[in-house]
């Protein structure tokens, strides 16, 4: 199905979206300038063609002859003017053309009213001007149907009322029905004109939609292979000691536990990646619900317990019970884990990590603050982006760099925002917006 902004007006051949209507106009505009010069060039070899005729043809040709060379000075100022503008972009391109056609117009109706288009009627002109105006001048549709309304107007005016005329009279019903078939051409080939341009950006965003998967998959597997398999290599290394009984019964219960906490980051770890994995290829139904906060935080903190009290880092919930967000209940849970573990991850021990909640009447915000290591500035600034950068933590816990980008991208789908202030050796904070519910 053709996106939205794709959409035109049916008589003016105009994109809904002024980006995309000035791209086309852009990428038309090499082709609109090309054609317009040939048009003019071939006027110009057309009429030296003439003056040559006419001077050996009349007994008596200056006039003539002065006449079709003023049209070739002419012709030959709507081509350098024409490649002038060239040099400036389509700015003034479809303007310039409107009344150069115009004037083009004006001045063989002044001679056919001084009688000089003997061997050229005015009819004639007109039959030529209106196919060149909606098909090969280089003018788009809407500017073209105006011009050519007004070749009709002033023909009709000029052959009923102001120099009445029995053959271009006659020669309305022609006029008419070339006005037709030129218009329904001019309309056809810029429709065909758009579509091509409307295809090409289609296929140039699937493109780089196809580059994006093909380096989220890169990614997603540098992710596993660093990050996933070393810890099951050490499970494993684990196991075959314990199988050799190359480790001692006071040991085992040591090793297990470790093992444990090993299994279970990577299994987190696992999820993390695959939900992730799921969001960005399927999409994901995203079910907003007031949720309380302090009891989702109470989960979360209890989860992390055994990890901070290692570290003896004491988890403060200022957040009070009342308090609620508007979220989707899975992707606030994936948030809160991943911003309390980084918390306890990059604190040193015996600090404290600080939760807390403020409102106004158009967000809900809660920060999750640290007095860690903090992060440095060049970091700071693509902290959000899916960038494999590993980091280490206090007690050189792997990170992998990803969590933190699909925090943001939750927040962003949620509605809301993440927002980061931090200072090396200090420690961090990190902000969580939420919209309130209507």
């Amino acid at each position: 199905m053709e996106p939205t902004h794709f959409k035109q007006n049916f008589f003016t051949l105009h994109f809904l979206e002024k980006g995309l209507e000035e791209e086309y106009r852009l990428k038309a505009f090499p082709s609109s300038l090309q054609s317009f010069k040939i048009v003019f060039l071939f006027l110009l070899a057309l009429d030296v063609y003439i003056i040559v005729v006419e001077f050996f043809r009349m007994d008596d040709p200056l006039y003539a002859v002065a006449t079709r060379s003023l049209m070739l000075i002419f012709y030959s100022l709507i081509i350098l003017i024409s490649n002038i503008l060239g040099k400036t972009g389509p700015k003034y391109h479809q303007s310039f053309v409107f009344l150069a056609l115009l004037t083009m117009y004006l001045i063989v109706l002044a001679q056919d009213i001084n009688g000089d288009m003997y061997y050229l009627f005015f009819s004639n002109v007109a039959f030529t001007l209106i196919y060149i105006v909606f098909t090969v001048s280089g003018l788009r549709f809407t500017n073209a149907v105006l011009l050519a309304l007004l070749y009709l107007a002033i023909y009709v005016i000029y052959c009923y009322w102001w120099f009445p005329n029995d053959y271009h009279a006659g020669q309305l019903p022609n006029v008419m029905i070339n006005w037709v078939i030129a218009s329904m051409a001019g309309y056809i080939l810029e429709k065909s004109s758009r579509k091509a341009f409307a295809n090409g950006y289609l296929l140039k965003q699937k493109n780089i939609e196809s580059e994006s998967y093909n380096t989220l998959k890169n990614k997603l597997l540098s992710v596993v292979s660093h990050d996933v398999q070393s810890p099951l290599n050490s499970i494993n290394s684990v196991l075959s000691m314990f199988k050799e009984k190359a480790i001692s019964p006071a040991d085992s219960t040591a090793l297990f536990q470790k093992i444990q906490e090993q299994v279970s980051g990577t299994i987190g770890y696992v999820q993390k990646i695959l939900f992730w994995t799921k969001n960005q290829m399927n999409g994901f139904q995203i079910n907003k619900q007031e949720i309380s906060l302090r009891r989702e935080i109470d989960k979360c903190i209890a989860g992390f317990k055994n990890l901070a009290d290692e570290k003896n880092i004491k988890i403060e919930n200022h957040v009070d019970h009342s308090s609620e967000v508007y979220a989707d209940l899975e992707m606030l849970d994936i948030v809160l884990r991943n911003l309390l573990g980084n918390a306890i991850k990059f604190s040193p021990e015996q600090t404290t990590v600080k939760v807390s909640f403020h409102s106004n009447e158009k967000w809900d915000e809660l920060a999750i603050q640290d007095h860690g290591v903090g992060i440095e500035k060049d970091r700071l600034e693509k902290i959000f982006t899916f960038s494999h950068v590993h980091t280490t933590g206090t007690r050189l816990e792997r990170g992998s760099g990803i969590g933190l980008s699909l925090c943001s991208e939750f927040m962003t789908k949620l509605g809301g925002e993440l927002a980061v202030e931090s200072e090396i050796g200090k420690g961090s904070t990190f902000y969580l917006k939420f919209k309130k519910s209507i």
